[in-house]
């Protein structure tokens, strides 16, 4: 029985019990870890279990003290989401929620008059670039979906916020929250939090793996299993373009399993004045009215969530969906099917250990259902053993001696080691500094780091993982080799090496191993025709390893070369393991400059990237680029160019088309997306990074001295708002 040991814990108590919540389970032990004392928690246990309650007390503790708190998700639908949530149980309750979801345009004052603040990870980043005041008042951060710190694109940013929220607020309260983390232990002690693990779930969940040749069949088997049984299933696809060609051939199979009242029911709900106006595709009414409906980044905000509604209402019985947006979907299920192991981003690649657990543990719909299932789908028998060891352990159950596969969790990974990661979070130190040496940044800023902790604790950690000055053959073996191994390469104890290829791009030998046997290898800069650099390859099939470590010949190579040919080494082995120097690279930007002694600091250009939010390659391909830029064509060039390395897509001249209807036609977003063949959801995403990207170029040019190129800029940028407000108002369609 829990004991509330003050007033403040009897109002929080006494809340909750008027919004009709009782604590439970990890809520409990939350609150027995001293949660409503200040407390730092860490949730890990499956969805459904209550953790998000848990951060919902945190931010009640901190306001009961005067203090606000802020809610940190991934995507900008989940803040919306918890948003309303937070708004529904409390605002009555005289707490004040607001939600912020663009990640680069800024209010400062956001949260001046409010009690909690819902937003992104990004959001919360460019607050702190901005320096906002309120933020040091803030009492209780609740981290949602932390596991997204293994997240390769966005995870040194949020490893960074988390480093200064705490070094920027006293007594700062952390809730991190997540359902898929290995060893939670570490990730907890780097937070310097309690950790509460559980894995207790109200539906219990069975998985399974399952080989077959035709994918479809199996699908339709899965999805017509459980509508007959009155059930709901989410089909998770790698691409947009596959789940909506499932959508339309589960269609008319779904459709005969529903009664009329419920056609009935769904046309209702599509017809309410709530819903009226909503942007659908062409045929998509069709498909909701036959009880499946297909859920991606294609769809504009409301048709989304629309689509959510009506699922959580049980209305919709099947949603095929993308792997991309299993992050910001609360939506739980019967059945959750996976169709495909490989990543979205590449085939050859297979989706990450947790982001798979997160897709299933949606699985089992608490208070509708006794079981949860999570099937894999795989093509061959080797897939299906290859599922199988990634992401389970395999168990017998001794009543049937039936094989049992329980979740396999990775630990939590940082990905601040990468040399682009690096680069952009010295400068943001620097930025936050003001003037600093590198070593002081070191021992101030990047020692608190969670890449520094694991390094410590991590026996199969590289020999160096932070290096922010001048990169040497030696210094990017040492990223990519364990101490021991380094030590024996530099006393010739790995074997005798002979450089045989000494090229531009391209250095090679063979070793004779100590313990015997011959191995060609190389590292080599040159870039295939994909764009990609060759990197290391060696004889022995595994030239880097799982872990990122080089096997010990390339260390032997690397050492020989920088022996014997350091010109060479230093040049192309760095360069074939993708690594720079950050402090290099930010002095040739012109981002940085020497100061006073050894300090550097940045540049005025330093500053205004950092609070643009700018990557650092998007930042050389501006300013590479932006003095050649003298009429609209090229302006539209470099724009198309730029919102393309941010968005990671592949854009033609439909980008250009898009802009130029915007701008110079009347027609309806829907209407240029049905002209060009896009999604209405992709022309909004396109045209927010629009926005973005031409207010960057208008004060670079503006700081930089380019006036032809700033009027431009400041010409489309009016026009392009101008344009796109008008339509907004005119479809009440705004994302």
């Amino acid at each position: 029985m829990t004991t509330y040991a003050s007033d403040s814990h009897s109002r929080i108590h006494g809340l909750l019990r008027e919004i009709g919540v009782t604590p439970r389970g990890v809520q409990i032990d939350a609150i027995n870890k001293g949660l409503l004392e200040g407390r730092s928690i860490m949730v890990c246990s499956p969805t459904g279990s209550g953790k998000t309650l848990v951060g919902e007390m945190g931010l009640l503790r901190a306001i009961e003290n005067g203090r606000p708190g802020m809610y940190l998700v991934p995507l900008r639908a989940l803040a919306t989401q918890v948003a309303g949530v937070l708004k529904d149980r409390y605002e009555e309750h005289s707490i004040r929620v607001e939600v912020s979801t663009g990640d680069f345009h800024l209010d400062l004052d956001i949260l001046s008059d409010k009690d909690i603040l819902v937003t992104t990870y990004e959001r919360a980043d460019s607050l702190l670039r901005h320096r906002c005041k309120w933020l040091s008042k803030v009492g209780t951060v609740v981290i949602d979906e932390v596991q997204n710190l293994s997240d390769v694109s966005r995870g040194a940013r949020l490893e960074s916020v988390i480093i200064r929220l705490r070094a920027l607020i006293e007594d700062l309260q952390i809730v991190a929250l997540s359902a898929t983390v290995g060893m939670p232990e570490l990730l907890a002690d780097w937070l310097d939090a309690d950790l509460i693990e559980s894995d207790d779930r109200p539906v219990p969940l069975v998985c399974d793996v399952i080989e077959t040749v035709d994918r479809d069949r199996m699908i339709l088997k899965a999805v017509m299993t459980t509508v007959q049984a009155n059930g709901q299933v989410i089909v998770f696809h790698r691409t947009r373009r596959e789940s909506e060609a499932e959508a339309e051939r589960l269609s008319e199979s779904v459709s005969r399993q529903l009664v009329q009242r419920e056609k009935v029911e769904l046309d209702d709900e599509m017809d309410s004045v709530e819903n009226w106006g909503v942007s659908l595709p062409q045929g998509f009414r069709a498909l909701m009215h036959n009880g499946v409906a297909y859920h991606n980044a294609g769809l504009s905000a409301r048709a989304r969530r629309l689509i959510e509604s009506l699922f959580r209402k049980g209305l919709l019985r099947v949603l095929c969906a993308t792997t991309t947006l299993a992050s910001g979907m609360d939506l739980p299920a019967r059945t959750v099917v996976l169709t495909s192991i490989a990543s979205p981003s590449d085939y050859r690649r297979a989706l990450p250990t947790n982001q798979v657990h997160q897709m299933l543990g949606r699985a089992g719909r608490p208070g509708r259902d006794r079981k949860g299932f999570g099937l894999i789908l795989t093509g061959s028998k080797g897939e299906a053993e290859q599922a199988k060891e990634a992401y389970f352990h395999i168990t017998t159950d001794p009543d049937t001696e039936l094989e049992v596969l329980e979740p396999r969790y990775e630990p939590v990974q940082s990905t601040l080691w990468t040399s682009s990661a690096m680069t952009e979070q010295l400068l943001v130190a620097l930025c936050q500094r003001g003037e600093a040496t590198l070593e002081q940044l070191e021992n101030d800023f990047f020692s608190d780091s969670y890449l520094v902790h694991t390094a410590i604790r991590d026996g199969r950690s590289p020999m160096r993982v932070l290096h922010l000055g001048e990169i040497t053959a030696e210094s990017a073996i040492e990223k990519h080799a364990l101490q021991d191994t380094v030590r024996a390469a530099r006393q010739g104890a790995l074997g005798s090496v002979e450089i045989r290829e000494r090229g531009e791009e391209v250095l090679g030998g063979i070793v004779d191993a100590q313990g015997g046997g011959h191995y060609t290898c190389r590292f080599s800069a040159r870039y295939l025709p994909s764009g990609a650099i060759e990197g290391p390859m060696c004889s022995c099939v595994t030239p880097v390893d799982r872990d990122g470590l080089l096997c010990p010949h390339l260390v032997a190579l690397g050492y020989a070369a920088a022996r014997e040919a350091r010109v060479h080494a230093d040049y192309i082995i760095p360069l074939a393991l993708s690594e720079t120097s950050p402090l290099g690279t930010l002095v040739r930007l012109g981002l940085v400059e020497g100061a006073e002694g050894s300090n550097i600091r940045p540049t005025r250009l330093g500053r205004l990237v950092n609070r643009l939010y700018l990557s650092i390659r998007t930042v050389r391909e501006l300013l590479a680029t932006m003095p050649v830029v003298d009429d609209s064509i090229g302006l539209m060039s470099l724009l198309r160019h730029i919102v393309s390395i941010e968005t990671g897509r592949k854009l033609d001249e439909d980008f250009e088309q898009m802009v130029g209807m915007v701008v110079t036609t009347k027609m309806r977003f829907n209407d240029i997306a049905k002209a060009l063949d896009m999604s209405v959801g992709d022309v909004y995403a396109l045209l927010d990074t629009v926005v973005w990207i031409l207010q960057s170029i208008g004060v670079i040019a503006d700081l930089t001295g380019l006036a032809r190129l700033q009027e431009l800029s400041e010409l489309l940028l009016n026009r392009v708002n101008e344009r796109t407000e008008r339509r907004r108002e005119a479809q009440d369609d705004i994302e």
